[in-house]
């Protein structure tokens, strides 16, 4: 996985002390976490900034497609893959919590289908699998 400079980086996005610790913290849970999770984590890193900043920061990153918003604990993760085509979606491990994301383009597409016979155009599409990972079976 890139570093939060890296991150930055390729996303053109400013790089500032708290984005990096936002990144870093994401990196480091591998998990979806709220916005105080995040927070929680970098002040136990001696590090400063505020929990509006981190507000604000993951607004960012998620407008810009860096993270997702995990579709049933509500918390953010990091995108791990690197082509944005199709579909995000996620296996979401309930019994240790571990998400996998992967994308699909013909899962986006029956979805549009979908949409567009109901007449609904959709802003983006989010799937989840919910059950148990091969550590944990």
């Amino acid at each position: 996985m890139k570093n939060p400079a890296e991150i930055l980086r390729q996303y053109k996005l400013k790089d500032t002390q708290s984005r990096r610790l936002v990144l870093s913290a994401l990196i480091s849970f591998q998990k979806p976490v709220t916005q105080k999770e995040v927070y929680q984590w970098i002040c136990s890193q001696d590090a400063t900034t505020n929990l509006v900043t981190v507000y604000r920061t993951l607004k960012l990153f998620k407008d810009h497609d860096i993270i997702h918003r995990h579709p049933s604990s509500g918390g953010f993760l990091l995108c791990t893959v690197e082509n944005n085509n199709g579909c995000h979606s996620f296996l979401s491990c309930q019994a240790c919590g571990k998400v996998e994301e992967f994308c699909d383009v013909q899962c986006c597409s029956t979805k549009s289908t979908a949409a567009k016979k109901a007449g609904f155009t959709p802003t983006e599409h989010v799937s989840e699998i919910i059950g148990t990972c091969s550590t944990c079976t």
